[in-house]
């Protein structure tokens, strides 16, 4: 049987070759993310590793838009920790998949998380880590389009918060919890900017690079956290404690 980081390799893998064939298809984040969950559910069907069966019931491994076990500013591009009784909201990733063993030993309420202080009051008990993966989705339509209200440095800042929100599930975090939350992390970067710009799109594309490359220090970043950039004709790799590499 194919472990889960095998089978959530091979959703993304053809997600990313889908993309590349046939860029038209998506229109935003949300097609995206409909497609890379759709591909996920796919992968651990033919696995029958799809279900966990919970404390109380029954649900799926993979869910979107799962609420994060921490509180977070992201005012203004940035990302950081607020502490645990502050009235700061919670962020989202947009896709996770749980870690079936530790899901199986909770309630529905604890594995949903909605409610946040009993998920708090739980939090110091429930088996680490919780998620096998977390994965945040950046979908770039128009980095060079004359009509683009933020420039390609602006959104190379959104997603340097990505990186850095994920980041923050790889690692222990004290006020919150003492083993990382997530098994791993994911931030895809997809641009079919092309389709749609008249502009210096290679121009614009290279400034978000040279903007996100030099925002991240790669050597702080957990090993179990990977980047991925996607055009049509290019795939680069960020990974943490290492150099970027183009594919």
């Amino acid at each position: 049987m194919r472990d889960v980081s095998y089978l959530i390799n091979e959703a993304i893998g053809r997600l990313i070759n889908d993309f590349r064939l046939n860029p038209q298809m998506y229109f935003t984040e949300e097609d995206v993310r409909w497609r890379l969950m759709k591909q996920l559910e796919v992968e651990l069907t033919q696995q029958d590793r799809q279900g966990v069966q919970l404390q109380d019931g029954y649900t799926s491994v993979v869910h979107g838009e799962y609420p994060t076990p921490f509180r977070c500013s992201m005012a203004n591009r940035s990302f950081r920790l607020v502490d645990i009784e502050s009235k700061v909201q919670r962020g989202h990733f947009d896709v996770v998949l749980l870690n079936s063993s530790a899901a199986a030993q909770c309630a529905f309420e604890i594995v949903r998380s909605q409610y946040y202080k009993a998920f708090l009051r739980a939090l110091p008990h429930i088996p680490l880590p919780f998620l096998d993966c977390v994965i945040e989705i950046k979908l770039y339509r128009d980095l060079a389009h004359p009509n683009r209200t933020e420039s390609a440095g602006q959104q190379a800042e959104y997603a340097v918060q990505a990186v850095n929100k994920v980041a923050a599930a790889l690692d222990a975090q004290a006020a919150y919890y003492r083993r990382p939350f997530a098994r791993r992390g994911i931030v895809l970067m997809l641009d079919n900017s092309h389709l749609v710009c008249s502009g210096d799109i290679q121009g614009a594309r290279d400034y978000f690079r040279k903007t996100f490359e030099e925002a991240l220090d790669f050597n702080s970043l957990p090993d179990t956290l990977i980047a991925i950039w996607v055009t049509t004709d290019e795939k680069r790799e960020y990974r943490g404690m290492r150099q970027p590499r183009t594919i």
